[in-house]
């Protein structure tokens, strides 16, 4: 185990160190490396055969859409197994405390943990999509590469606020079961159950609430956030129908990318955010 008894330094040389550590950990998990795997393996996959019948990578938002609901799928699944698992593991074998009685704050150690988890899923990302880009250069596609970095960039914003809100989780779960229980409640309602709980909301509202409706339901969740931002970057707001145009004329302005940057800070701010106080009243206890 890497001793931090030498953290008397900065708190940004602090976070280096403990990020270090659980880039460590993770390594030695395995189990990130096998989800990476899976999810190159479906990257190239959905880009060989995303096509169907088509030959060729002309009709290359079909490849797009594909991955998109791969990355709305593994993504949040992943980001929350990881961050709530290790946390709560640390957790309950007494380690995240025995970190903070070292001469090192409570920001570093949270930051710093924060950044070993994103940089590991930005690493598996980064290795799942490169093989894509590979499959499709090789294939002779003309897809535009400014909007494969756009879609990989949403991917990653995707990940940072599930990984935030992961934290938050495995810190206040008692046990790694729980952790675990809670983390797959969150993916259920986020990822499978969300849109049936608004069209179910939307039933009882007069028409006119309608559009300000799911508007503010798409900030309401991380996931849906990004499904949108990311059709409308890569110019599908046809899909939504004429009934929201409004929306997405709005949403894909700056306005839109200015709320969608808020929303983003935000749910990245706030679960590191509650993360301090019952870290500093546990480290306090010790």
């Amino acid at each position: 185990m890497m001793s931090f008894s030498h953290m008397s330094g900065g708190g940004s040389l602090n976070s280096f160190y403990v990020a270090k550590h659980q880039l460590v950990l993770i390594a030695r998990s395995k189990w990130l490396l096998s989800f990476g795997m899976v999810f190159t393996i479906l990257a190239v996959f959905i880009t060989l055969f995303g096509q169907g019948d088509q030959s060729g990578y002309d009709g290359f938002n079909r490849v797009t859409a594909s991955l998109l609901n791969l990355n709305l799928l593994l993504i949040p699944l992943i980001s929350l197994l990881l961050g709530s698992l290790f946390l709560a593991g640390e957790k309950e074998d007494h380690f995240l405390m025995l970190l903070l009685t070292y001469p090192i704050s409570v920001r570093s150690v949270v930051i710093g943990k924060f950044l070993g988890f994103v940089i590991s899923v930005w690493t598996v990302l980064t290795f799942g999509y490169g093989a894509a880009f590979l499959v499709l250069f090789f294939n002779g596609s003309t897809a535009p590469v400014g909007g494969l970095i756009t879609f990989y960039f949403f991917s990653l914003l995707l990940a940072v606020m599930f990984l935030s809100i992961s934290l938050l989780v495995g810190l206040l779960s008692k046990s790694r079961f729980q952790a675990l229980s809670v983390s797959l409640i969150i993916w259920s309602i986020s990822v499978l159950f969300y849109e049936f709980i608004v069209m179910g909301i939307t039933l009882f509202l007069d028409k006119a609430f309608i559009l300000p409706a799911l508007t503010v339901f798409t900030f309401l969740n991380p996931v849906e956030l990004i499904r949108v931002w990311s059709v409308l970057q890569l110019d599908g707001a046809a899909i939504f129908g004429p009934s929201i145009y409004e929306f997405t004329v709005w949403a894909n302005g700056s306005i839109g990318r200015l709320l969608l940057a808020f929303a983003t800070i935000l749910w990245t701010a706030t679960p590191i955010a509650l993360i301090f106080p019952f870290l500093k009243r546990g480290a306090a206890n010790e």
